[in-house]
């Protein structure tokens, strides 16, 4: 009789451990969602202010989408690979070794201009 009451409690135990974790995963699943529409809302204000940025260099300085391609190609290929999206790779500065990120190809501790590697 007692066996039987001693294993209704390790049966408690573990349904209780259980009932906690999947309140976890439920608490980590509204979290991600919520995540994903601030996400979601930052990717539009960026679109909305890169395309106000577009449209007022277009108009003041006379660019096309043909200029934005050649440069978006350029900067695409700066990592050596063509994929359509921007790569950090860090680069050491071969004058003061210090490393400096692959978006600007200059060093930004001396200012030693990096040879760029040839656009395709």
């Amino acid at each position: 009789m007692m066996g039987m009451w001693m294993a209704g409690l390790t049966g408690g135990d573990q349904d209780s451990r259980q009932q906690k974790q999947q309140a976890a995963m439920g608490l980590n699943v509204a979290g991600l969602r919520t995540e994903l529409r601030n996400t979601r809302e930052q990717i539009g204000k960026l679109a909305l202010m890169n395309q106000a940025l577009w449209e007022l260099l277009c108009e003041r300085l006379q660019l096309t989408d043909d200029d934005l391609v050649k440069i978006a190609q350029e900067i695409d290929l700066r990592d050596g690979v063509a994929d359509g999206k921007m790569t950090e790779t860090p680069l050491k500065c071969p004058q003061c070794g210090r490393i400096s990120n692959s978006r600007h190809w200059k060093c930004l501790y001396c200012g030693l201009q990096f040879e760029k590697p040839a656009m395709g």
